[in-house]
This record gives structure tokens, C-alpha cells and sequence, in this order.
């Protein structure tokens, strides 16, 4: 038995390679520009949220300055101020158990002015950040708490009183600015 076989031999010109190939390169371009198309909106998309947020952060930052940071600057200069006073309280190496107290009375006193007119306000607007500096705030009250009850100090001495109270209350206080400085808008 014999089988004949027929093949169908297509053969493709050189312009029919072409024309398809073409076609190939137009599909793939449409493609392109499509995908190319789809980015650039998403891009100009993310890129307007994010101008938005940006200038949304700037309005209330500029809020921020003129309402609460602006009109307790003199509060908190005052604060400090009154802070480095109580060097002129401690009279004495041995201070009395009533000097002592009026001392850190004073301090808790000047704290609290300070709270009731710029941390509480300041709570309204980011209670992160005012924690933060309301930890700072009291750690310091807590080292000159620490400092005026050790009796192993001697604060009547300019280095002594330096080294654990007026260093301190220096260190908290550009501290604090810092903190004001460096508010973004959102607490960390």
C-alpha cells in the first residue's frame, strides 16, 4: 500500500513578513502608549494628593505659629526665667525642709502656669506632641525636685547648682524649642 501524502508548502513573502510585523509593531505601540497613558494619570494623580496634603500641612502649621506658638512664646520665656530664680532662693548649703518645699512649689507653680496656658491649648491640637513635651516639662521639675531634696548637694555652690539645676532647666528649654521648631504638623 502506498500512501501519498500531500504537503501544503505556504511560504510567506518577504511583504507579507512585513505587513505582519507591522501590524505586530502597531499593537505593541498602542499598548505602550496606552500603559505610558495609565501611569502618567496615576503619577499626576499621586502627585496632586500629595501637593494637597502638603498644602493642607502648611495651613495648619502656619495656624499653629500664629494661634498657639506665637502668643505663649513669652509665657514659655517667662517660665524659664522664673526657673533660673530659684537660684537666688537656695541661701544656704543646708537649706531648711520649708525651703525645700517653697522652692519646689515655686517650680510646680511656674509648671502649672505654664501647662494651664500652653500645654492644655496645645492638647487640642496634636495630644502626641503635647505629651511630648509635657514629659519633657516634667522631667525637668523631677530633677530639680530630685536636686533641691538631696542633701548630698551642695547648690549654694555656682558649679553645683549649674551641673544639677541651671543646666537642666537650659537643656529643657532649647529642648522644647527644638520640639516647636521641628512640629510637622503630626506627631511622630
Amino acid at each position: 500500500m502506498i500512501v501519498i501524502c500531500c504537503q501544503t508548502q505556504t511560504m510567506f513573502s518577504l511583504s507579507d513578513i512585513a505587513d505582519l510585523s507591522q501590524i505586530i509593531i502597531a499593537i505593541a505601540n498602542l499598548f505602550l502608549a496606552w500603559y505610558v497613558l495609565i501611569y502618567q494619570i496615576r503619577k499626576d494623580e499621586k502627585m496632586d494628593n500629595e501637593t494637597a496634603r502638603l498644602n493642607e500641612q502648611n495651613i495648619k502649621l502656619q495656624w499653629f505659629k500664629e494661634l498657639i506658638v506665637q502668643p505663649n512664646m513669652n509665657t514659655i520665656a517667662v517660665f524659664y526665667l522664673n526657673l533660673h530664680k530659684i537660684k537666688s532662693k537656695i541661701n544656704s548649703n543646708e537649706l531648711s525642709i520649708e525651703d525645700k518645699e517653697d522652692i519646689n512649689n515655686f517650680v510646680k507653680a511656674e509648671l502649672t502656669k505654664l501647662r494651664k496656658s500652653f500645654v492644655d491649648v496645645l492638647q487640642l491640637v496634636d495630644k502626641k506632641f503635647a505629651e511630648q513635651l509635657l514629659y519633657n516639662l516634667d522631667e525637668l521639675v523631677d530633677d530639680i525636685t530630685n536636686s533641691i531634696f538631696n542633701d548630698e548637694l551642695k547648690l549654694k555652690i555656682s558649679s553645683v547648682y549649674e551641673k544639677n539645676i541651671g543646666s537642666k532647666i537650659s537643656y529643657s528649654k532649647n529642648n522644647l524649642i527644638s520640639q516647636l521648631y521641628n512640629y510637622k504638623g503630626f506627631s511622630n
